[in-house]
């Protein structure tokens, strides 16, 4: 299972923003940033189509439902970079976005497993301290 893990302060820096550019973030950006380099759209390409699908609201009885136009996600991605959360590092062809303030997932150190106890598996009784 995958996990998205956001830092403060990147909900710092979307906390001012409007939603549609908070989701734009969170649900259409995010999930698909490579965790080693923080850039989206090499590995794994995205488009401001995906982008509009990643936004779309199902019909619900009495909300305005559908996807935003591409002008509104153009914008959307426009003022995430006002804002500081991406750097858009796109070519003519493909959108491509580096997350700044995002963190790699580095959350655990990296270390070597430790040898097993070879006097465990020989004494099995050996840490219980009372007879059998």
């Amino acid at each position: 299972m995958h996990f998205l893990f956001v830092n403060a302060q990147e909900l710092e820096a979307l906390m001012e923003l409007p939603y549609i550019q908070r989701l734009t973030y969170l649900m259409g950006i995010r999930p698909y940033m490579d965790r080693e380099t923080h850039i989206v759209g090499i590995k794994r390409r995205i488009s401001y189509q995906s982008l509009r699908e990643a936004l779309y609201v199902a019909p619900i009885a009495g909300v305005k439902t559908g996807s935003p136009s591409q002008q509104q996600v153009k914008r959307a991605v426009k003022s995430l970079e006002r804002a500081g959360l991406i750097e858009i590092k796109s070519t003519t062809r493909h959108l491509i976005l580096k997350c700044l303030l995002a963190e790699g997932h580095q959350s655990f150190p990296k270390q070597a497993d430790p040898r097993p106890n070879p006097k465990a598996a020989i004494n099995p009784t050996h840490f219980w301290p009372f007879k059998i």
